[in-house]
């Protein structure tokens, strides 16, 4: 009870304040108050006086800024009068002017810092509502334990450069959109990396071929993805543990600087020569100027999610990236499946791998896309398309796929062909709208007659 009387006499004596010293004696007393409040951990109480506080700092920037406007503070040293300048040797001198300045009163001598002053009229320039609700803010940190000593003229600082960052991230991505050619801010890439084996007998058991297709590093360093990078543009790459070397020269050979990454923490643990494996890195690089997350938006380095199918990605890592860049036109290398708002290169999901997706896992293993074009047929009617959308497959693979269709080529030959996998010449044989029946009936007599001769 004590303790409400002293805040509510403080703050109706701020109210009545009309002189800066009155001010800072009631700050001065909030002050030492809020040490007893810490020692007593009296949390309400904490609240109350660090309220007084920041008023009467708002207080006296007010009392300050009229001051200054009325020329009632000095700036910069006193002037100088000659009322006090020794005389003449012969005590007179006909052409000086009697002249008197009076110096003008100074921060010093009212008792308030450069610190402190500038901190008052900070708080003085914010609106009342703004300044109301960052105190309610304030309040609620101290009250709920989630903050003992706070600096809420921080929060406001931060919450202006979030404002913004948000800004400046939505105009450039109105101007990616706006390119009459696809061009991305954002490049989310999985490279099909081909790790060098100590034994080609035992030690294939595990590789990645045995999954999909791979290419080697010149193969992959030497695409052109810098033509679908925008001239402010962040690259997302994966890379396994074994191959950060080289993910890193694929990073610079595509034109991008290296700046931090994330470390994705799998619930089981996997292979290894030196250590047994149970992270994988998505490093992070730019081109240009690309507006980094703002302070306190920063999601943490290391990312926990369970393991799906082989090589396949957590989810989480797409909703990282579209919170960080919700405005950039996007698309994934190596794509698995449709993701709506993002063009992909590689490959085009069959409707049941969508249907799949994990939302721990991440989407159902179909294969990587190792062909040496980037580009392709990307337009700007690829951006932003959702599951629907038409694949970033090129003109000349389209063309050995309808060539094997009237030729009845073997899907494994044509896979040797393209570089796809079986399950991708699939797919887009559905979307070039080749039936399939027929193959499905020459497929089941073939396997009759070899069952018949065997």
């Amino acid at each position: 009870m004590t303790s409400m009387i002293r805040y509510e006499a403080a703050k109706a004596a701020l109210a009545e304040a009309r002189r800066v010293d009155e001010v800072l004696e009631i700050r001065n007393w909030a002050e030492q108050a809020k040490v007893r409040a810490r020692q007593l951990k009296d949390r309400s109480m904490l609240a109350d006086v660090s309220e007084i506080y920041v008023r009467a700092e708002r207080h006296l920037g007010v009392l300050l800024t009229h001051a200054k406007e009325q020329g009632q503070f000095g700036v910069g040293r006193p002037g100088k009068s000659n009322l006090d300048a020794p005389e003449s040797d012969d005590g007179e001198d006909d052409n000086a002017t009697e002249v008197e300045v009076f110096s003008k009163a100074t921060l010093k001598d009212a008792g308030i810092d450069h610190k402190l002053s500038s901190r008052s009229q900070k708080w003085a320039r914010l609106g009342k509502g703004e300044f109301e609700q960052t105190l309610a803010a304030m309040r609620e940190k101290i009250v709920s334990g989630d903050a003992v000593m706070v600096n809420p003229l921080k929060d406001v600082s931060t919450a202006g450069k979030k404002a913004k960052r948000a800004e400046r991230e939505a105009e450039l991505g109105k101007k990616q959109a706006a390119l009459p050619e696809a061009k991305f801010g954002v490049i989310y890439a999985d490279p099909e990396w081909k790790f060098q084996t100590y034994s080609e007998e035992t030690g294939m058991d595990r590789s990645a071929d045995n999954h999909y297709p791979t290419s080697d590093l010149e193969t992959i360093k030497g695409r052109d993805v810098g033509s679908l990078a925008a001239d402010d543009c962040v690259l997302f790459l994966w890379a396994t543990v074994p191959m950060l070397v080289e993910a890193l020269e694929v990073m610079k050979a595509w034109g991008f600087a290296y700046k931090s990454h994330f470390s994705w923490h799998k619930d089981r643990i996997g292979t290894g020569y030196w250590v047994r494996n149970k992270h994988e890195l998505l490093l992070i690089g730019t081109r240009g100027h690309v507006p980094a997350p703002a302070m306190g938006d920063q999601f943490a380095s290391v990312i926990e999610a369970p393991l799906g199918g082989h090589s396949a990605k957590p989810l989480k890592f797409y909703e990282i990236i579209e919170a960080y860049f919700p405005s950039l036109p996007k698309i994934e290398l190596n794509a698995r499946a449709a993701r709506t708002g993002w063009a992909r290169w590689g490959y085009e999901a069959p409707e049941e791998s969508q249907a799949k997706a994990s939302a721990d896992g991440g989407a159902t293993e179909l294969g990587k896309e190792p062909a040496d074009s980037v580009a392709g047929d990307v337009s700007r009617a690829s951006v932003g398309a959702g599951p629907d959308a038409s694949p970033l497959f090129t003109a000349e693979i389209d063309a050995i796929i309808r060539e094997g269709d009237v030729a009845r080529t073997a899907l494994a030959e044509l896979a040797v062909r393209t570089g796809l996998t079986v399950n991708q010449i699939k797919g887009r044989r559905r979307t070039l709208g080749l039936s399939s029946r027929d193959r499905q009936r020459e497929a089941v007599a073939a396997s009759n007659r070899r069952r018949a001769e065997a």
